[in-house]
């Protein structure tokens, strides 16, 4: 083998490695970041509670589920565990803590909540008046949840 056979192996080996580097991200690295709270939809809603403040961002109204973006500041994950509800005329609609709720923890402070449990079978009118809980619960009994509550009027996409 020659100097320029030598030189060629290499070049190949490295493109070959630049490529799967580059399809391994395109592939697997970006399923592996995790979503990101969209541009607020809303007008941003904020309550300061205790240690922190809890603000609503992201609202939105379709035919099979109802979506809210919120962010929670001034509580570690470690000592609270976060909640959402969503209620519609002082009916419960849909839970995180139910099986057909689905909370997506966006980073340490941002949370997406995708309810649709209940929606298909209420029935609810093109335009609904949604009021928000989102509940900000101490791992130690002893202490009080925080709950701060948000009204939001959705119009159906």
């Amino acid at each position: 083998m020659d100097k320029k056979e030598k030189k060629f192996i290499i070049a190949m080996i490295v493109l070959a490695v630049v490529v799967l580097g580059a399809i391994w991200y395109l592939k697997v690295g970006y399923l592996l970041r995790k979503p990101e709270m969209p541009d607020a939809n809303i007008a941003i809603q904020t309550q300061m509670v205790d240690r922190g403040a809890i603000s609503l961002r992201n609202a939105d109204y379709t035919e099979n589920q109802i979506k809210v973006g919120y962010e929670v500041k001034g509580f570690s994950l470690e000592e609270y565990n976060i909640a959402c509800e969503l209620y519609h005329d002082g009916h419960l609609i849909s839970t995180s803590g139910s099986t057909g709720g689905g909370l997506i923890e966006l980073d340490e402070k941002h949370y997406y909540f995708i309810g649709y449990e209940n929606i298909t079978e209420m029935n609810l009118p093109e335009s609904i008046h949604l009021n928000v809980e989102i509940k900000v619960i101490p791992n130690d009994f002893r202490q009080k949840s925080i709950t701060s509550s948000f009204d939001v009027s959705l119009v159906k996409k």
